[in-house]
């Protein structure tokens, strides 16, 4: 992100590859301080600080992000893109991600 572009947010927003895509039915989880792997659409893949809030039935972790280049409040992200995810967290407590 070289370019400056003031006020026009909207020309920082990106796409972010890795999305688990939306979810219909989720969980909401007390809010925890996360590491979230995000492939962005043009400064490639890195690892930011979020704060996960929801899960999914299947197991993806909704992400708030508070990072320009993200023009949602925050994204789903598979499990293996979020890191210090504990076991309480998840309702599929088997996965060794969380533990």
């Amino acid at each position: 992100m070289t370019e400056d572009h003031g006020t026009a947010t909207w020309k920082y927003w990106q796409k972010v590859r890795n999305d688990a895509g939306a979810r219909g039915s989720y969980q909401d989880r007390p809010p925890l301080p996360v590491r979230a792997r995000v492939a962005w659409e043009r400064d490639g893949t890195e690892w930011v600080d979020g704060t996960a809030t929801r899960l999914g039935f299947d197991g993806a972790i909704f992400v708030e992000l508070h990072d320009r280049r993200c023009q949602a409040i925050g994204v789903w992200l598979r499990p293996d893109d979020v890191w210090g995810v504990p076991l309480w967290f998840s309702s599929r407590g088997d996965q060794d991600f969380f533990e």
